[in-house]
């Protein structure tokens, strides 16, 4: 598991995100505020919000990790 923390500054942003990560056929989880989301979810992304720190896990091998970090490399801090 890869993970890094992430922003989100608006609405734009997580359907940008979120579009990204449904490409990849591997698990993909947000940690926020004590709870899970699953990333590939435009819903579940919208109710955590943005605009605040989040943390993104990865369950993918290193390479496949960092393909996806690359493409979504500008909402990581």
């Amino acid at each position: 598991m890869v993970s890094r923390n992430i922003f989100l500054s608006d609405v734009d942003d997580v359907m940008e995100f979120v579009h990204q990560t449904e490409q990849c056929a591997y698990d993909i989880d947000i940690s926020v505020d004590g709870g899970v989301i699953n990333a590939k979810s435009v819903l579940g992304m919208l109710s955590k919000g943005f605009r605040r720190m989040m943390q993104i896990n990865i369950h993918a091998e290193k390479a496949k990790a960092d393909e996806l970090l690359e493409r979504i490399g500008r909402f990581c801090v």
